[in-house]
């Protein structure tokens, strides 16, 4: 019978040995809702962490920049305001990042700090690499963008991002996480194979995503520290983590010939 709860395993799994082996035996569908909710409370305190900062750039930011915008029309691929000199849109830091002409007088980003050029016939994009990527505007019917429209606009992305950030973090994880299990499970068997001892693959899954619980909810902390660990220490460091507790899971589990016999016959 199983002792343990879905939820026991979240501070067990750090020390105690009874859960590894109860999920050895009495687990079968668990350990992938178990994993679920790992992840979900892995994610919660980033997640927490940028629903904040875009509720502050939403609520600060946003309004700066949207109240410097004029009324733009777009029809058959031409732009036109309702000023005629360019518009320079400023951040919250002074800085420019978008330039708005239809007037000709900026044709390329070259010269300027701003990321984003809207000409009469192009946009301009800087990229991470600072080279400029130019797309035609959308040959099409007039639309027209106004300052009420992208206030709709940027509370309709709001909405959209709190509503489907958080499951789409989940899921995202969950494939990349049960990834990284069937490869700890087939280093189990390996360590298996050098012990002269058998487990059922599937069981070498479950246990690995009991042993993987220390790394995921230190990550989790980890990237809310102001001065993280660098990646290249970080990551290596949680697989030789996640790799120690599945071996010590192993070890508890093939304890005595009369349990691994249990588990296989359980298989």
């Amino acid at each position: 019978m199983r002792r343990y709860s879905i939820l026991h395993p979240l501070w067990m799994a750090f020390y105690s040995g009874d859960i590894y082996d109860d999920v050895a035996r009495n687990w079968r569908i668990q350990p992938f809702l178990y994993l679920i909710i790992l992840l979900a409370i892995g994610w919660l305190p980033r997640y927490t962490q940028l629903q904040n900062a875009v509720d502050d750039w939403m609520t600060q930011e946003a309004p700066l920049i949207i109240d410097q915008i004029p009324v733009i029309t777009i029809s058959e691929g031409q732009l036109s305001t309702s000023v005629n000199t360019p518009v320079l849109v400023h951040d919250q830091a002074g800085e420019v990042f978008l330039i708005i002409d239809a007037t000709g007088e900026y044709t390329s980003l070259d010269g300027t700090n701003a990321s984003l050029l809207l000409t009469k016939t192009d946009i301009h994009i800087r990229d991470a690499a600072s080279n400029e990527q130019i797309q035609p505007l959308p040959a099409g019917p007039p639309e027209t963008l106004t300052q009420e429209t992208l206030y709709e606009i940027a509370d309709f992305v709001r909405s959209l991002f709190n509503t489907f950030l958080f499951p789409v973090l989940i899921i995202i994880s969950y494939i990349f996480r049960m990834g990284q299990v069937l490869i700890y499970a087939l280093l189990g068997r390996h360590y298996l194979t050098a012990l002269r001892k058998e487990l059922p693959y599937r069981t070498l899954v479950h246990l690995a995503i009991i042993a993987v619980t220390p790394s995921v909810l230190l990550d989790g902390l980890h990237d809310l520290m102001e001065t993280p660990f660098p990646t290249w220490l970080w990551w290596p460091a949680c697989f030789l983590l996640s790799t120690g507790y599945l071996v010590f899971g192993i070890r508890t589990v093939t304890g005595t010939e009369e349990e691994q016999d249990n588990i296989q016959s359980r298989a």
